[in-house]
């Protein structure tokens, strides 16, 4: 990182900037710095990376076909792709709470591939005297049609290597746990009040598919993503990109990423709107909600040890209390819980964000780019998380199970088929009230004998379709 003691300085259209030695970025970098030192939040690295994967595209491309100088482009080329593999994180300094557009963070990235490429060539940096940010590396470009790229690329990154595949694993996880508790029935809960009998195959195999269905959407919004507004330039109509130039940029790009980048007929599209990215969102929401109730449903059924439901022996992890020895807390369940919140929080400002575009350009794109890129980044480490800290190590308790089974006033609407409701619920009320089983309060009405205890109120023919008969 630079040393904020020494400094070099710059000349921009509007003046001297002081500039930390060794700094790679320059003018218009450092006055966004000191003019916006909002948080210590800064602009996802996501899509950072992706926009540097933009510039390099767009270079090669310049380069071929004679818009820039070869070597220059080369050179820029080159040094876009270090960027983009993570050489120069250190470089990029800036506030998410910054100019609506995301032209200080595409200045950001323009300064620093601009010294890299001027160091390579045998240049000063902050010199600018082979590659200059403006006409070089943001030739053909506006922050006002990269930056919106960049965060549907980005987005297209963090789905297809990380937050896909750990959902993926996930539903692995809970699928070898549906395969290995298939057959234990367990009480059933609706309403949080004693429900027929269920095994835990099926709820397990309930988490299974809900995930698999919101991975499935997940992977079809990666389509939507690619088209990318990139020769759209500042207001949609692409005045200054050249004649072929994002077409080939977008080949490249396709390369790169392995993905079918395509460039929008209408760029206006996803500069002014941002249908894309809200269709995303609502997506990455959706998952949240989902691993919320089922970590809730974990957290419940674990509770105790003794004196909650306890069905579910959840891996150990850290000490639960400060003052009260020996108590452990499902401390994954409720992080998962709170990585949930933080996404629906991120959902209303993507949603708010969309809504404040004006004309033909949103200017609330860095806000919704940490929303959007945040939530896919932690909810694919709380599906990591979730799997490793807590579901390959999580045990059914299966005498609690069973002795909550035993106790379950619903086992009395086994009985319809041969008492009829009405009177299978004065057995069940009867059991309430004497505060003693089913199975007792049958026996002891005179609705079953002992020797038909055993059929009618068999657990494990009560969780099949059907119903019972004599």
């Amino acid at each position: 990182m630079a040393d904020q003691a020494k400094s070099r300085v710059e000349r921009d259209t509007m003046g001297d900037v002081e500039i930390p030695e060794g700094a790679l970025w320059g003018a218009n970098t450092e006055r966004a710095r000191q003019n916006l030192p909002i948080s210590d939040r800064k602009m996802p690295w996501a899509l950072l990376k992706a926009l540097a994967n933009v510039k390099a595209a767009i270079a090669e491309a310049a380069g071929e076909r004679g818009y820039v100088d070869k070597e220059k482009a080369e050179a820029i080329r080159d040094a876009a792709r270090d960027v983009a593999a993570g050489k120069y994180e250190d470089q990029f300094p800036l506030d998410v709470f910054q100019t609506g557009s995301g032209t200080s963070s595409n200045m950001n990235v323009n300064e620093v591939v601009a010294n890299l490429a001027n160091r390579k060539l045998g240049g000063k940096v902050g010199a600018y005297d082979h590659v200059n940010p403006n006409d070089h590396v943001n030739f053909g470009q506006s922050s006002n049609d990269t930056i919106p790229s960049a965060l549907q690329l980005g987005g297209i990154d963090l789905l297809r290597n990380e937050l896909i595949p750990k959902l993926s694993s996930l539903i692995d996880a809970w699928d070898a746990k549906a395969k290995q508790y298939e057959n234990v029935v367990k009480t059933g809960r609706t309403h949080l009040q004693d429900a027929l009998p269920i095994t835990f195959g099926h709820v397990f195999r309930g988490y299974v598919g809900v995930l698999d269905r919101v991975k499935g959407s997940l992977e079809e919004v990666v389509g939507r993503l690619c088209e990318i507004p990139l020769g759209g330039t500042a207001v949609g109509t692409g005045f200054q990109a050249p004649e072929g130039l994002v077409e080939r940029a977008a080949e490249i790009l396709s390369s790169t990423l392995k993905e079918d980048i395509q460039i929008a007929a209408d760029p206006v599209v996803h500069m002014a709107g941002r249908p894309a990215v809200t269709d995303a969102m609502g997506r990455v929401a959706t998952l949240a909600a989902e691993l919320q109730r089922i970590a809730n449903d974990v957290r419940m059924m674990g509770s105790g040890p003794r004196l909650g439901i306890g069905e579910l022996q959840l891996p150990s992890l850290q000490p639960g209390s400060s003052i009260m020895p020996g108590k452990v807390n499902p401390v994954v369940c409720e992080s998962i819980v709170q990585v949930s919140l933080a996404v629906a929080g991120h959902h209303a400002t993507a949603l708010a964000a969309a809504a404040w575009g004006q004309f033909e350009l949103n200017v609330t794109f860095p806000v919704t780019a940490s929303a959007l890129l945040e939530s896919m980044q932690i909810l694919a480490n709380a599906c990591e998380v979730f799997r490793t800290r807590l579901v390959e190590g999580l045990e059914v308790q299966e005498d609690n199970v069973k002795r909550n089974l035993d106790q379950s006033l619903a086992l009395a609407t086994s009985l319809i088929s041969k008492i009829g409701y009405a009177e299978a619920a004065k057995v069940a009320y009867k059991a309430h009230e004497k505060d003693i089983t089913v199975a007792e309060a049958v026996v002891e009405m005179g609705v079953l004998t002992p020797d038909e205890v055993d059929k009618w109120l068999d657990p494990s023919r009560l969780v099949k379709r059907g119903r019972l008969e004599d």
